[in-house]
């Protein structure tokens, strides 16, 4: 087996001919590696999969002395994968995810549907933009299942990388780190500050965001890119973000708390004038700093996609098409004339 000299020193050229982990690469090897990574401890990896210690150790020695190469670096509090295990860790759970798309593919074919698709909804997305997707696919598509996970890019993009998720829709962000990940812009989509329908600042024709900082808020999450332009915004307006603060990136529950209490929340500006048309809040008229990127749809790179996803995200594609229609100018022009009733 190589020493650890191995992995602090960078080979020269390649490591492996093309064919080497198409041809040597074991299914168990791939399981290891990817519990090894979850564990960091040799008997609780063997456990998960099933294996004796003994057995595990000798699996990963094999792949070690078969690549020339460790992987592991072996301490008193357990095994941590160097910059080689990393990267091949990475690819493992990409081969499994794999795996796993063509056993719920397979599931749904024998129980009558055709397959499956699985999103992540970032808040700027969620509430418009996917189910509108959702229902044009689901036209097209009757018999295939749409599974759908909302959150934080902070938690939806490593799921992702690891194929847990076909896409994620969303702000495609200057502050989301690139690497291993695809973009497609949609559109532009601004922020408006909102309130219920009533609220006791409705009826002003113009407000300064530093006149807002003493009303109790409901604010994204501080990890959300959005919050931290947000409490800048403040700031550059000569004044402390608010403090009187729910921080939320639950729709239904940012929506009942702006129309039950005299709260005040950001929202993306098409979801804003749906709810405004609807009644449930009013768009006061305030001038907030620009999101950091556009909307649209991010993908894992050189990852094949599931048909089923490539189905999703023409539904999409066609979904923000369709937010540009006059429909949307409509809604702008009605709103626009409430505040100035």
């Amino acid at each position: 087996m190589p020493t650890s000299k191995t992995s602090a020193k960078p080979p020269a050229g390649p490591v492996l001919p093309d064919w080497y982990l198409r041809s040597r690469l074991k299914i168990r090897q791939v399981l290891l590696l990817v519990a090894l990574d979850e564990h960091r401890n040799m008997h609780r990896a063997a456990a998960s999969v099933a294996m004796t210690q003994p057995a595990a150790t000798r699996l990963l020695a094999d792949l070690e002395h078969q690549l020339g190469l460790i992987l592991f670096e072996r301490s008193a509090r357990g095994v941590a994968p160097n910059a080689y295990g990393e990267s091949l860790v990475r690819h493992a759970r990409s081969i499994l995810a794999t795996l796993d798309h063509a056993r719920d593919e397979i599931n749904a074919i024998s129980e009558g549907t055709t397959g499956k698709v699985m999103v992540g909804a970032l808040l700027v997305a969620a509430p418009v933009l996917v189910p509108r997707a959702v229902a044009r696919f689901k036209l097209k598509h009757p018999n295939h299942t749409v599974l759908i996970r909302d959150g934080t890019a902070a938690g939806l993009l490593p799921a992702l990388r690891r194929g847990e998720l076909d896409l994620v829709v969303g702000r495609v962000s200057s502050d989301v780190p690139g690497e291993g990940l695809t973009f497609e812009a949609f559109y532009s989509e601004p922020m408006l500050v909102v309130a219920r329908d009533g609220h006791p600042l409705g009826r002003r024709r113009s407000l300064k965001l530093a006149e807002l900082a003493q009303w109790p808020w409901v604010v994204p999450t501080p990890e959300a890119p959005y919050r931290r332009r947000l409490d800048a915004a403040f700031r550059h307006a000569g004044v402390e973000p608010p403090r009187r603060i729910v921080e939320s990136l639950s729709v239904l529950v940012n929506k009942v708390l702006l129309q039950e209490t005299d709260m005040l929340g950001v929202m993306p500006r098409t979801v804003a004038h749906q709810y405004a048309a609807l009644g449930m809040v009013r768009i006061l008229p305030v001038k907030l700093p620009p999101p950091s990127g556009p909307v649209g749809v991010i993908t894992a790179s050189g990852r094949p996609q599931p048909a089923a996803a490539t189905d999703f995200l023409q539904s999409l594609r066609e979904a923000a098409e369709d937010r540009a229609c006059p429909g949307i100018q409509v809604l702008e022009q009605a709103n626009s004339q409430r505040r100035q009733q």
